[in-house]
């Protein structure tokens, strides 16, 4: 199907949905999946809500092969999905890769979102970038060479999952350009963070001095991925704050 946004074809992600009412869409961290990751997270909330949970752009079900202007190709596959899906309105959460995704995604399409969620993410570019990276991106080399790995991402995301890895080798993966504020952003907003980041924390902190409104947490004990070391305090500060914002009760704050 061609996109009229002149993005080559429109790409309907995969999609587990679960429960209804309010829809709350999962976007999940990189290398994950959308039936894998955030499954405290759905099991917590499908009683009373609409769980929907993606696969974004390359990662399982959702099978691409260009992976080109990463986070605004997802911006768009999200937004043709909600279109897919009759949603003109829904709560976002992501988490790493996936809250990349759901910044970017908010920020050109801020109609569609209630609430946005983000946990794992960092809002300035460090002054040590070139060095954090130069030591992430040798990381995610050696996994190329372990065959249990290399088995188990292929078996998740298929043969190509490899292209997920060279993403983030490039030292301007990151998106700082939309991360580095919330301009544009209307809906209400909850950061989380594990204390062990002290990148991420800071994220939080940011946030909430230059955007209302912003709800802000640091779990102790956890690091990047806090929705899956700290489900339960994770969970508790989501509930409250999907609680507090039910769709159609935001009024933007001028």
């Amino acid at each position: 199907m061609d996109d009229p946004q002149g993005r080559g074809h429109v790409m309907i992600l995969h999609s587990i949905i679960e429960g209804k009412g309010d829809p709350v869409v999962f976007l999940h961290a990189g290398l994950e999946t959308g039936e894998q990751d955030f499954v405290e997270q759905r099991e917590a909330l499908k009683s009373n809500m609409c769980v929907i949970a993606l696969d974004l752009r390359g990662h399982g079900k959702s099978m691409s092969d260009d992976l080109r202007n990463y986070f605004e190709a997802c911006a768009g596959d999200i937004k043709d999905t909600l279109d897919h899906l009759h949603l003109k309105q829904v709560h976002l959460a992501g988490a790493s890769m996936g809250a990349l995704a759901a910044v970017v995604f908010v920020k050109k399409f801020p109609e569609y979102a209630a609430t946005l969620t983000v946990s794992g993410i960092m809002a300035d570019k460090p002054e040590d970038w070139s060095d954090i990276h130069k030591e992430e991106a040798a990381f995610q080399r050696q996994l190329r060479h372990d065959e249990d790995v290399t088995q188990y991402f292929t078996e998740r995301h298929g043969p190509d999952w490899g292209k997920l890895l060279d993403l983030a080798q490039d030292e301007s993966w990151y998106p700082f350009s939309y991360t580095k504020d919330l301009d544009g952003v209307s809906a209400p907003v909850l950061c989380i963070a594990g204390e062990e980041n002290e990148l991420e924390t800071a994220a939080v902190m940011k946030y909430k001095s230059i955007h209302k409104p912003v709800h802000g947490a640091v779990l102790p004990f956890a690091s990047h991925l806090v929705h899956q070391q700290k489900p339960e305090e994770y969970n508790t500060f989501l509930k409250q704050f999907l609680e507090s914002y039910p769709i159609g009760s935001f009024q933007k704050v001028q």
